[in-house]
């Protein structure tokens, strides 16, 4: 906004401009990621609820568009956001187009007007995958050896990358996937790393002997496969498609939960909000990740604990992370003005 005028313009950034900014940087991400973590222990953001809208009732695994909003009072950086993310998981299998196409708006927060609109995919996926690595850093063993990853889709690239920076002791990464091939070039892809890549034939083979767990399927709500003899003593697992374990995996086979944030305790369907909602799980048995990095609790605190962590989302690790590119594109002069208006009609 120009402050000679009342004109108001907005810097929108294709998918392709965000990555020239740095949207596939997983460095910047991983540091964002960890930041906002932190300024939610230091009461830094306002987040509220998320809202899902779904296409078939119930089915939280089919098509659905989730929208979030977050607020950043950070030393940093104060910018406010409403990101949309649309899923269909139909869209890969029917018109080999990515699952997800998310979008965000960056808001300034003396006017309220918005700056900048902004392709969300990359960071989303890429955030997702961090957020579980960051989990990992703090709460798995760190002499882990062994990764075990569920679904080898774009999310699993995510975390396998993130993974890759934080947790240094990786030497086995033992995969599943209903689409072999799909293993097998995930394999691929990542063999730079220097991990002994192991595609196994069941689920129970990539789970049940690792010691970090990543969860990243199409499974619902009623279809849970992942019982409680799986959950090796000590290891660390991400659910990150919430549908996986059973209830007695979550309630027997762990002894110590862990969230990036607890208010979605309560949302009405997550495997935690659901457990603490129906008493089976008290929710101040659930540690929250920032307060662990701030040095305020502990969560793991012998070798023998089998963490569960849940992550959830937080629309402010895409906010942050958005801020940013939408930084480097100004510095670079990258994106397009489009003008919201000359001469507001009502002011």
């Amino acid at each position: 906004m120009n402050n000679s005028s009342k004109e108001v313009n907005v810097l929108w950034l294709s998918q392709e401009e965000c990555i020239e900014g740095g949207a596939k940087d997983m460095d910047m991400i991983l540091e964002y990621v960890e930041k906002v973590n932190l300024w939610l222990a230091e009461d830094k953001i306002v987040e509220p609820e998320l809202l899902h809208l779904l296409w078939e009732e119930g089915n939280y695994s089919g098509k659905r568009i989730g929208v979030h909003a977050a607020l950043l009072q950070s030393e940093e950086m104060r910018v406010a956001a409403v990101k949309g993310i649309p899923s269909n998981p139909l869209n890969p299998v029917e018109r080999q187009t990515p699952r997800s196409n998310g979008m965000i708006i960056l808001y300034n927060e003396d006017t309220g007007y918005p700056f900048a609109v902004m392709d969300d995919t990359i960071v989303s996926a890429l955030r997702t995958g961090a957020s579980s690595a960051l989990g990992a850093k703090y709460l798995a063993r760190p002499e882990s050896e062994i990764l075990g990853l569920v679904g080898c889709g774009v999310i699993q690239n995510a975390h396998i990358e993130a993974t890759s920076k934080v947790m240094k002791n990786i030497k086995t990464v033992r995969l599943y996937d209903v689409d072999k091939d799909r293993a097998e070039n995930f394999a691929s892809r990542w063999s730079h790393l220097g991990y002994n890549f192991e595609i196994c034939s069941n689920v129970k083979d990539a789970v049940a002997d690792s010691d970090i767990v990543y969860t990243a399927t199409n499974v619902n709500v009623g279809n849970e496969y992942i019982p409680k003899e799986w959950i090796k003593k000590g290891s660390f697992h991400s659910g990150v498609s919430m549908w996986d374990h059973k209830d007695e995996a979550v309630l027997q086979g762990f002894n110590k939960y862990c969230m990036d944030y607890k208010l979605r305790l309560n949302d009405d369907k997550y495997p935690l909000s659901e457990l603490t909602k129906s008493g089976d799980l008290d929710s101040s048995d659930i540690t929250e990740l920032g307060q662990v990095i701030k040095g305020n609790t502990v969560c793991r605190e012998n070798e023998e604990d089998s963490i569960f962590f849940v992550t959830l989302g937080i629309c402010a690790t895409d906010t942050a992370n958005s801020y940013r590119i939408y930084q480097n594109a100004r510095e670079r002069g990258i994106g397009t003005e489009v003008k919201l208006w000359s001469e507001p009609a009502m002011y």
